[in-house]
């Protein structure tokens, strides 16, 4: 049995891995197509440096995404002490509410927003998008500090209290750096899916915000080429170089507090 656990594991790994070596392979593809193979080549990488409208989308994706990760990590966290910490009435129900947006199929919560920003006279733009994303992020980031906010020992913010700090020192010095991993965590997550939402930016977006999955998602009546490939690879690697930053700071945390 643990040998067959153990196929199902490496061949789930290759699974998933494969796709990404794909990408990174197809990107020093020297064809104009992405499923031929023509010799090795760096080009692709010197058009995607001079290809403005790619790198406009990636701009509009990356600045919404930030914003509306932000404001979700901020909201949430707010949300979470406000949960954790009182017994209003329908608190449960109010829970349940924030998944809401979880359960909706995107095509029917993104038609409702554009019929609310139309009927509110809201220029589509930067604002739609970020509000748009913020819907879809911040029910992720309600739950998910919720949890980390219930681990806390309830003494430590108590002890503060008792020894002068006010309400906001003991949030700033004691809550906030408490659950400094669990908001990190948050805000790359959620910045993660607001990246990726393509089916509610299609509502949402107005001229010149199109965002990246919109901009490679029109490329595809033209035809794909390697190009895509080595902005992937771009992006691979700078998910690659955050998850080791991240991973870094978290083992030197735990040496020292093993050493203390």
């Amino acid at each position: 049995m643990d040998v067959v656990t153990g196929l199902v594991a490496k061949a789930a790994i290759v699974f998933l891995y494969v796709p990404i070596v794909a990408v990174i392979v197809l990107s020093f593809n020297d064809s104009d197509v992405t499923y031929k193979w023509g010799g090795f080549t760096t080009r692709w990488y010197d058009v995607l440096l001079h290809d403005t409208p790619l790198l406009d989308a990636l701009r509009t994706s990356v600045i919404v995404g930030a914003v509306s990760a932000t404001l979700a990590t901020v909201l949430g966290f707010m949300a979470a002490a406000g949960l954790n910490k009182s017994n209003l009435p329908g608190k449960k129900l109010f829970t349940g509410l924030l998944a809401a947006p979880l359960i909706i199929p995107e095509i029917v919560l993104g038609a409702a927003l554009l019929t609310v920003f139309v009927q509110a006279n809201v220029s589509l733009g930067f604002t739609t998008l970020s509000v748009s994303h913020l819907v879809v992020t911040l029910p992720y980031a309600v739950l998910i500090l919720t949890g980390a906010y219930s681990t806390l020992d309830p003494s430590l913010p108590e002890a503060a209290t008792d020894l002068g700090c006010t309400g906001w020192q003991t949030m700033r010095r004691v809550t906030i750096p408490l659950m400094a991993p669990s908001l990190l965590a948050t805000w790359l997550l959620t910045f993660t899916i607001s990246f990726g939402t393509i089916v509610i930016s299609t509502f949402t977006n107005g001229v010149g915000t199109t965002t990246l999955p919109l901009r490679v998602y029109s490329l595809l009546k033209t035809g794909l080429t390697p190009e895509i490939n080595a902005l992937g690879t771009v992006l691979i690697g700078v998910t690659m170089l955050i998850v080791l930053l991240v991973g870094a700071r978290q083992m030197r945390d735990i040496v020292a507090s093993d050493r203390n």
